[in-house]
């Protein structure tokens, strides 16, 4: 007897509702669409091909779908749709309406567009289609992950009435277990595995590998006494439990045999626990944990768990789980597990905890803040923080009380309270905008160094991030120079001290006290915001020196995690002559972004690119860089530096191709860099206004170059006298200290001028010379790509010849063996020299002999 598996539509997704939703919203003529919102794997497609399969077959559907490499595309999700119109996307967005217009136009009755990753598709696509639906020219069906741009231009719709939003959670996991539990699910057929799960790739794999997964997950633990499976369920609930306690359930043997086994770890030292190794493991184990077993077990646990003794992980699981189970915990308990939470980076499981119990004293409430702030949710922390700040205007008091009473001690009095308050004050605010402020009055207050040094160095901080240098110096200094602060505090102070110092022009002196911050970081007590904080400093005080290999190790020995490398590795490689290797790690870099990055990629990222793709001929627009305007950015991840940065890597993109307006505006970077007392970034902008001929640079550039010592004073002094010379001995010297300083373009520009130079002295000797060190600068430059270079330059033949030449084959034996004539074989060689920047064969053999070295 066969048995009939019924269609899990709306039952294995649970989304019948919203399908039949979406249906009725494409068959009512006054809406212009649906804009339908999930996370990747929610079943997002599924849910509108589901609807628009249940469709008329008449009606017509232009089917869309953004990627990675359309985002940056204008108008590329339309090509196909304007090349059969015979139009390129060169068009602007308005001719490019009408010629789609036309296209939807010839359609039966309004046609729907399927737009799905809306959040990869281009701005001029998304505002082409917006007017199309708003004008019910089409019916726009859109799939997306979240209403960032450039989704709000449909959100603009929804908000005026004219689309349905539909928000998706994710799929109906007890749905999925079902049907994986079905009769027949192993034996289905390719048709039929994607008949039943609507081609959604999630519910796929579980129902083709769900069952294997699990039963392998199962028979890990078959081997295991059923005695002690119990215990492991417990560790997974927990996610790390103390030994001590374990050792009470069962004996140390038997502990010892499941860590032999591999199935748990014991960290050591103090906060050590027992964990499970395998993360899919305590998956399984929590998945098949019923919650009348759960609460049985957590009886168990309780009964041996002394709560306080527990820190860290052991405590935030015990409070989770407890909590999860209606056991209500100590106001004190809950505090010390979230800001153990917070310490360790751990914000959204901090935010989770503190909202589960709906705790409302302020120091619970302050934490709150903080983890909303690092998870990128800004408005709702400053929302909290506003509610604390009117606690203190109405002197209401909670400093010790239950949930959500205000019964003893008052916040105005705990001064260890408004030291964070304060601080929390400072990291929300703008640093533009000091006056802003509104808990700085609490200074006064406070009497313990531990709580002036935290306020202290967080107002430092502050300052310097406003471009106020002098000041953020002069109260870093003061918490670093005090021994009773605390030693988080003084490393923070540190690395503000040293990268003031390197940028006021005290390089040398800077750096000491950069590598003191980098040996303070292996002391003992400091938390996750002291790398969040000195770590980026620390790098860009390094960077800004021109210490590049100093550069990248800073940020890998700080562990700031793997964007904040690649971020570091770009930076550098843009600035020392590897523009290719830049540009691929950016354009990965910058394909998503994260609210959680300790320094402005974003912002500073593009620039970066931008500059590159100019040096590679790749930038598509580089007029809009005339006109281009200063970006915003998030009001309390503003850096003056970041915004200097990002401002010189636009102009020298622009210098590329307009030198004269980018020379003018580098001056006035330069000029304003050194008002403020940054003569070392001044320096930076002078010396590339400087090269590209502007007079007022130099003279600038020289004045600049004497308050600066280090590798960066050397060069800016080296290129202040070659350019204000008329010696090209004296701009050799400068190229060659840019090529040893790690500047290559530097290199080649100062190696142009001194070639000029040394042509119109008649000084065959220089220009030889500055020739050589134009055509190794270029060649860094332009074949910066890993890998085989010479297979990526030259082609099949030229490689031959190449070999010859390295043979020492002469013209005349190259064209016997290629059966050519000498003249042609010279023509053919000049066309490789005049690629690889050389002058005849002697330089070729050099050039190729010290390619073949390169790693």
């Amino acid at each position: 007897m066969s048995v009939t598996v019924p269609s899990p539509q709306g039952r294995a997704f649970g989304y019948a509702d919203e399908v039949s939703a979406l249906r009725q919203t494409l068959a009512d003529p006054d809406r212009s669409g649906c804009l339908i919102i999930g996370p990747a794997g929610s079943g997002r497609t599924t849910v509108m091909n589901r609807a628009l399969e249940q469709l008329e077959r008449d009606v017509a559907i232009f089917r869309l779908r953004g990627s990675d490499l359309l985002r940056d595309r204008a108008l590329g999700i339309l090509e196909i749709l304007l090349s059969q119109e015979g139009v390129t996307r060169d068009i602007g967005p308005g001719a490019a309406l009408s010629v789609v217009a036309r296209v939807v136009d010839r359609s039966p009755g309004v046609p729907i567009v399927q737009l799905d990753n809306a959040n990869l598709v281009d701005v001029e696509s998304i505002s082409v289609l917006c007017q199309l639906a708003d004008a019910h020219r089409i019916r726009l069906v859109v799939g997306a992950e979240s209403i960032r741009p450039p989704v709000d231009l449909i959100a603009t719709l929804w908000l005026g009435g004219s689309m349905v939003r539909i928000d998706l959670d994710g799929l109906d996991e007890g749905a999925i277990a079902a049907l994986l539990e079905s009769p027949g699910a192993i034996d289905r057929s390719t048709t039929e595995v994607l008949r039943d799960t609507g081609g959604n790739p999630r519910l796929v794999n579980q129902l083709v590998f769900g069952l294997d997964q699990t039963r392998a997950h199962e028979r890990i633990l078959w081997n295991i006494p059923t005695e002690l499976r119990p215990i492991l369920e417990i560790i997974a609930m927990v996610d790390a439990a103390p030994y001590e306690a374990l050792a009470e359930l069962c004996s140390a043997e038997e502990i010892d045999d499941l860590a032999d086994k591999g199935l748990v770890t014991m960290d050591r030292g103090r906060g050590s626990g027992v964990r499970l190794s395998e993360r899919v493991i305590a998956e399984t184990l929590k998945a098949h944990v019923m919650p009348a077993h759960s609460l049985s077990l957590f009886k168990v646990y309780e009964s041996v768990v002394e709560v306080a003794a527990l820190t860290g992980r052991a405590l935030f699981g015990y409070l989770r789980w407890g909590l999860s189970l209606g056991f209500g915990q100590a106001e004190d308990t809950v505090f010390t597990a979230v800001g153990a939470a917070n310490t360790e980076g751990r914000y959204s499981d901090a935010a989770d905890l503190i909202t589960a119990p709906r705790w409302q004293t302020s120091r619970i409430l302050l934490e709150l803040v903080r983890a909303d702030k690092e998870r990128g949710n800004l408005e709702e922390g400053r929302r909290t923080f506003d509610r604390l700040v009117a606690r203190l205007a109405d002197g209401s008091s909670d400093g010790a009380s239950t949930r959500g009473e205000d019964v003893t001690g008052s916040d105005a009095d705990d001064a260890s309270y408004l030291s964070r308050l304060a601080c929390m004050d400072i990291r929300l605010t703008d640093p533009r905008t000091p006056e802003d402020l509104v808990v700085q009055w609490a200074r006064e207050r406070l009497t313990s160094p531990a709580d002036t040094g935290r306020l202290d160095v967080t107002r430092a901080r502050f300052e310097q991030r406003g471009g106020r240098f002098d000041e953020g110096m002069r109260l870093a200094e003061a918490v670093y120079r005090d021994h009773a602060c605390l030693t988080r505090h003084r490393l923070r102070a540190c690395a503000i001290i040293g990268i003031g110092q390197v940028t006021r022009g005290q390089v040398d002196l800077g750096l000491r006290y950069i590598d003191q911050a980098e040996l303070m970081f292996g002391l003992a007590g400091l938390t996750s915001y002291e790398v969040e904080d000195a770590a980026p400093q620390i790098f860009v005080a390094r960077y800004l020196a021109g210490d590049w290999a100093g550069a990248r190790r800073s940020v890998r020995q700080a562990r700031t995690g793997d964007r904040m490398i690649d971020f570091a590795g770009a930076l550098v490689d843009a600035r020392t002559g590897h523009p290719a290797r830049a540009q691929s790690t950016l354009h990965t870099l910058l394909s998503h972004f994260q609210e959680t990055d300790l320094i402005d990629i974003t912002r500073v990222g593009h620039a970066a690119k931008r500059y590159v793709d100019a040096q590679l001929g790749r930038l598509s627009n580089p007029d809009a860089l005339l006109d281009s305007t200063s970006a915003e950015t998030r009001p309390d991840q503003y850096s003056w530096w970041s915004e200097f940065e990002a401002r010189l890597f636009d102009l020298q993109a622009l210098a590329v191709t307009r030198p004269d307006p980018a020379a003018a505006r580098l001056h006035a970077l330069g000029v304003e860099a050194a008002e403020i007392g940054a003569t070392t970034m001044a320096a930076g902008a002078l010396m590339e206004a400087a090269r590209l001929g502007h007079e007022t640079a130099a003279h600038a550039l020289a004045e600049v170059a004497d308050t600066i010592d280090g590798g960066i004073g050397d060069l800016a002094r080296a290129t202040a006298e070659g350019i204000g010379g008329s010696d090209p001995s004296a701009l050799l010297d400068a190229a060659r200290l840019a090529l040893e300083f790690g500047s290559v373009v530097a290199c080649a520009e100062l190696a142009k001028r001194a070639q000029k130079r040394a042509v119109e002295d008649g000084d065959r000797t220089a220009a030889r010379e500055a020739r050589i060190l134009i055509g190794n600068s270029t060649r860094t430059v332009r074949f910066s790509t890993p890998g085989p270079k010479l297979h990526a330059v030259l082609t099949e033949f030229e490689r031959k010849l190449v070999d010859g030449v390295m043979a020492g084959r002469s013209s005349h034996d190259l064209g016997e063996l290629h059966h050519l004539s000498a003249r042609t074989i010279e023509w053919h060689l000049t066309r490789i020299y005049r690629r690889l920047q050389v002058a005849n064969r002697r330089e070729l053999r050099d050039v190729v002999a010290a390619w073949g070295d390169d790693p």
